[in-house]
Order: structure tokens, then C-alpha cells, then sequence
């Protein structure tokens, strides 16, 4: 038999063999984070008892449909601590199922937390010059309760201004339903409600928390404080994206 062949045939089998290797690695570090005793314990009522003992939590009531929000004063901005759950047209169930509602809030196309018509899902809001100066204002209130408003680009860099330099967030994620618990020094209480697509996929639930920013990013995008288990980014996505919303109150 050719030795070249022969060599080439070992090669291939070594391989072959590296590669079942790192493939058996990945599938075994997977099942380990997927493990019961790898997920965070911490159950939420715990986690908000715990926060409701450590940090001076205020209230408020939406009139629109009764629902009470904690609220936290964090540096100089009142923020809402918890996610909105008012039910406006486009707006869903994390996971698409309602019982979510009433820990982590609705999801959001960008025109419904903004409440303007869906056409500005891909155009930009110069068509309309006087709505583009009505949402210029710093307290425009779009989806947000009396009083409060959707925050801007720089309202979310404000909050995390108070973070440690090269924080990745852990700060405003809760203690709970994380797989990675966050510290939540702030008492900001960041819950991963995930996220829904505009072909009606949920995703990330349980695992990472976006916000809206009133601001646009181009003609179909706009700006989202994201945070994950290992990240905190301010950056773009599409507006047919169904994400949470936090406010923060009018000053």
C-alpha cells in the first residue's frame, strides 16, 4: 500500500478525532450550564424582598389601567423599576405567554413605545416634521404612564455613568432568574424578559434584557440599552423588534 496514502489516512483520522473531541467539550459545557444545580436558586419573590429591604423604593399608580410600579432614584433620574406592562397594539407576552406579564413587563415595536403610527417602522420620522419636534422633546411621553417618558440615548448613558468603568452590567441585573445572578447594587432590577422577532419568534427569554431608546438609528433601526450575562451595549436593531421598556420620570 502507498505510504502517502496511508499517512494521508491518519491524518484525516487524528482529525476527525480533534474535532469529536472539542464537539463532545462543547456538548459537555452546554449540558452543564443547562444542568438543575447550575441554575440561579434565588427564586424572584426572595430577590425582591431582599431589594425592597436595602434600597428606598417609591410607587406610582398608571391611571390608564391601575397597574403599580415600583420606581428607584438612581444618581438624579427617577427611574421605573420594573418593566412596563401596559397592553398597547403591538405589544406582547415575553415568551408569548401572558402569565410572564406580570414579572417582566410587555414587549415593544419601537413605533408602539413610542406611540406613533406603525408606517415608521421603516421610514424615518422627517417625513413628518411636526411629530420628529414633538419627539425631540426631552419628556416625550410616548407609551409611558403621566408623567414619565421613554428614555433618550443619553438618559441611558446617565445610569450608566453610576457603574464601575468596564462594568458589564451586573449592577442593574436582578439577583434572580439569571443564570449568572446579577449584583444589583442600583436596585434597577433588570429582568431578561428577552425578545420577539417580527416573524413572531420570542427569543432569549430568560437570558438577556433589551430596552428602547426613543432615538432612530438610520430609516428601519433604533438605538437599545442591551445587557446580557456578560455585556451592557447601547447599539441598533430593527424597530419590528418587540423589547421591553423602562421609563423614567419627567424632570
Amino acid at each position: 500500500m502507498n505510504t502517502s496514502f496511508i499517512v494521508f489516512n491518519i491524518i484525516g483520522l487524528i482529525i476527525i478525532v480533534i474535532a469529536a473531541i472539542r464537539i463532545g467539550v462543547k456538548i459537555s459545557k452546554a449540558t452543564k450550564l443547562e444542568a438543575p444545580e447550575a441554575q440561579n436558586k434565588k427564586s424572584y419573590e426572595d430577590a425582591l424582598a431582599k431589594n425592597t429591604t436595602d434600597f428606598k423604593y417609591d410607587s406610582f399608580k398608571d391611571a390608564r389601567d391601575g397597574q403599580i410600579y415600583r420606581t428607584i432614584k438612581i444618581g438624579n433620574q427617577v427611574w421605573m423599576a420594573e418593566n412596563l406592562r401596559f397592553k398597547a397594539e403591538n405589544s406582547y407576552a415575553p415568551g408569548n405567554d401572558e402569565s410572564n406579564v406580570d414579572k417582566y413587563g410587555r414587549l415593544y415595536t419601537w413605533t408602539s413605545a413610542l406611540n406613533i403610527p406603525a408606517e415608521f417602522t421603516e421610514q424615518s420620522l422627517a417625513k413628518d416634521i411636526h411629530l420628529y419636534n414633538e419627539i425631540k422633546d426631552a419628556n416625550y411621553q410616548g407609551i409611558a404612564p403621566e408623567g414619565w417618558h421613554i428614555p433618550t440615548i443619553g438618559e441611558w448613558e446617565q445610569l450608566m455613568s453610576n457603574l464601575p468603568a468596564k462594568s458589564n452590567g451586573s449592577e442593574l441585573r436582578s439577583a434572580c432568574i439569571w443564570q449568572k445572578p446579577g449584583t444589583d447594587t442600583l436596585g434597577f432590577f433588570a429582568l431578561p424578559a428577552g425578545y420577539r422577532f417580527d416573524n413572531g419568534n420570542f427569543c432569549q427569554f430568560g437570558r438577556r434584557a433589551r430596552f428602547w431608546c426613543k432615538n432612530e438609528y438610520g430609516k428601519s433601526n433604533a438605538y437599545r440599552l442591551s445587557i446580557t450575562e456578560e455585556s451592557i451595549d447601547i447599539e441598533g436593531i430593527y424597530r419590528s423588534d418587540a423589547i421591553s421598556v423602562r421609563c423614567v420620570k419627567n424632570a
